[in-house]
């Protein structure tokens, strides 16, 4: 009698506070999956030069050339930055995007692994006396 106390509990809590548990998780993981891309500081930093990179504009009295030069360096370096920062953009977003089309799967994985342990045991059982 007992076995079947333990066994209605287990439904309850696999059913009810687990299933609760698992969407609190998700919504974490769909956070953390975001903000380890940084995608916000990201699109706020979207034409900042790549790594800081950049050259400083020489004193006056120089020649125009190497104002040119110092500028070009320096649009070249933000080139570089709007395309490494797309990248990481695009695969952190696609990385949340696993992430939140996963969650079905994951969730009905949960509901139907109880069902898919007793058939799995009778399978087994069934096995052992062929």
């Amino acid at each position: 009698m007992r076995f079947a106390t333990v066994f209605g509990h287990y439904f309850i809590w696999h059913y009810g506070q687990a299933i609760r548990d698992l969407t609190r998780i998700y919504r974490n993981l769909i956070a953390f999956t975001f903000n380890f891309f940084s995608v916000t500081v990201l699109v706020n930093s979207y034409l900042a030069p790549w790594r800081r990179m950049g050259e400083d504009y020489p004193n006056k009295g120089v020649e125009i050339f190497d104002y040119f030069s110092v500028f070009l360096v320096n649009i070249i370096m933000r080139i570089v930055g709007i395309f490494m920062r797309t990248a990481v953009i695009v695969l952190g977003m696609l990385a949340t995007l696993l992430v939140i089309v996963s969650y079905p799967l994951v969730l009905l994985i949960w509901i139907v692994l109880p069902f898919a342990v007793v058939i799995i045991f009778f399978i087994g059982f069934g096995l052992l006396f062929r």
